[in-house]
């Protein structure tokens, strides 16, 4: 890897142009806001958009007859006026529900509520859309079920069936953007991680074998550097996942840096060679036509107010994470770098 923050001069963005990559990333209403130069900074890094959180159901759908498009319009507007795709995440999710939803939802109005939200959502954002992460972490291996899924409101009222239903209803409403189950936890190699990719596995021939009309998986990729990574492991698993015929691509890349120990600059080091070394193998083992990372700057980023969890905190008590590819100050750290030559070498494989 060739690293070298003060050698930025290709964007992320140029970078997945040469041989057709869309790049993008995560980013919430309020930062483009707020931050000072963050709307431009944005649009010559990236291509692609994935709301925050402002079409998650406790911001799109925070009542049961109450909508509010406001702050994802506002996303959809920006990215229509800088060439930006949208991202739809997401239609369908076990978590992240608003209080009225784990209140209201049983076997009986289930598919009624999920249908409607999916229509009303959905149709709103017709051919503003991307693609839609229609199942969001179907996934819970924790939950020590057979068949590996991630329980909550639509499993406990719908069982399996909900994701099929999510699918077919979305399909329906919107047939072009690109239907994507997206998953989590199955990027190191230790148990949990090995548990998750054979129930992923499992889950997508299942739904193929019902016809469900699944296109894509999604590939969260929350790295975290104090698990095991294998790139043998990884690079078959996806290997496996695009044999099915199914687009597989990066949804939320980033590194939790919780568990590095050393200063600013090995903390980067680290960090940058492990986007690098990831990027490259997803990115070689199947061709993605689109890239998405999730934490695009150390400023304001979601691992800082994880307190309370010992996966976010480090021995050194230091409560500043540096899982972004620019630094605080919006300054590119070795991480951006290593970012765009990652992507510059699939290129060339492509």
């Amino acid at each position: 890897m060739q690293a070298n923050a003060q050698a930025a001069t290709v964007t992320p963005k140029q970078a997945g142009g040469q041989c057709g990559i869309k790049v993008g990333s995560a980013i919430a209403k309020t930062q483009l806001e707020k931050i000072p130069g963050m709307k431009e900074l944005f649009a010559r890094n990236f291509n692609l958009l994935t709301p925050n959180g402002e079409l998650k159901w406790y911001a799109v759908h925070p009542a049961p007859d109450t909508y509010s498009f406001a702050d994802a319009d506002y996303l959809s507007q920006y990215c229509q006026q800088n060439g930006i795709g949208l991202r739809g995440h997401n239609l369908c999710w076990n978590t992240g529900n608003p209080a009225w939803v784990n209140n209201t939802v049983n076997a009986s109005n289930a598919r009624q509520i999920l249908e409607q939200h999916i229509q009303t959502v959905a149709g709103h954002f017709k051919g503003r859309i991307n693609s839609w992460d229609v199942v969001n972490e179907p996934i819970g291996v924790w939950f020590n079920r057979p068949d590996g899924l991630y329980t909550g409101p639509w499993l406990n009222a719908l069982g399996p069936e909900y994701i099929d239903i999510a699918f077919q209803k979305t399909k329906e409403v919107d047939p072009i953007p690109l239907r994507v189950l997206n998953i989590h936890n199955v990027e190191h190699a230790d148990g949990d991680s090995d548990r998750a990719r054979k129930a992923a596995i499992d889950l997508v021939r299942s739904l193929q074998a019902r016809k469900v009309p699944i296109q894509a998986v999604g590939l969260e990729s929350h790295l975290d550097a104090g698990r095991p990574w294998d790139p043998e492991v990884t690079k078959k698993f996806v290997s496996t996942l695009a044999g099915f015929g199914l687009e597989v691509f990066i949804t939320e890349l980033d590194v939790n840096d919780s568990k590095i120990s050393g200063d600013a600059p090995a903390r980067d080091k680290a960090v940058a060679d492990l986007y690098y070394n990831y990027l490259l193998t997803v990115l070689k083992a199947v061709h993605s036509d689109r890239l998405v990372f999730w934490t695009f700057t150390d400023k304001a980023n979601w691992m800082d107010y994880m307190k309370t969890n010992q996966r976010w905190v480090r021995a050194d008590g230091n409560p500043h994470h540096r899982p972004g590819l620019l630094d605080e100050n919006m300054q590119p750290k070795l991480a951006y770098s290593a970012v765009v030559d990652a992507i510059q070498q699939a290129c060339h494989s492509y």
